[in-house]
């Protein structure tokens, strides 16, 4: 089984090793040069600018996080 060639997010570089897995059992793998860490194929969901700011606004009006959820 081979490993597709990666880039590493910080250096552009393919020179990567594994380096154990995440929690989700996701690889990880690891830049040896530059010591990234990062996950092939993240899933994470970037939450965007105007909901924050309506989080904090509810935040400030003493609701509790549950509430907000």
């Amino acid at each position: 089984m081979s490993i597709p060639q990666l880039t590493c997010p910080a250096c552009n570089s393919t020179h990567t090793v594994k380096n154990g897995k995440i929690h989700n059992g996701k690889q990880n793998f690891k830049r040896r040069e530059c010591g990234r860490q990062f996950v092939a194929d993240p899933q994470n969901k970037p939450i965007a600018q105007e909901t924050k700011t309506f989080i904090d606004k509810l935040l400030l009006e003493k609701i509790p996080l549950a509430g907000i959820a």
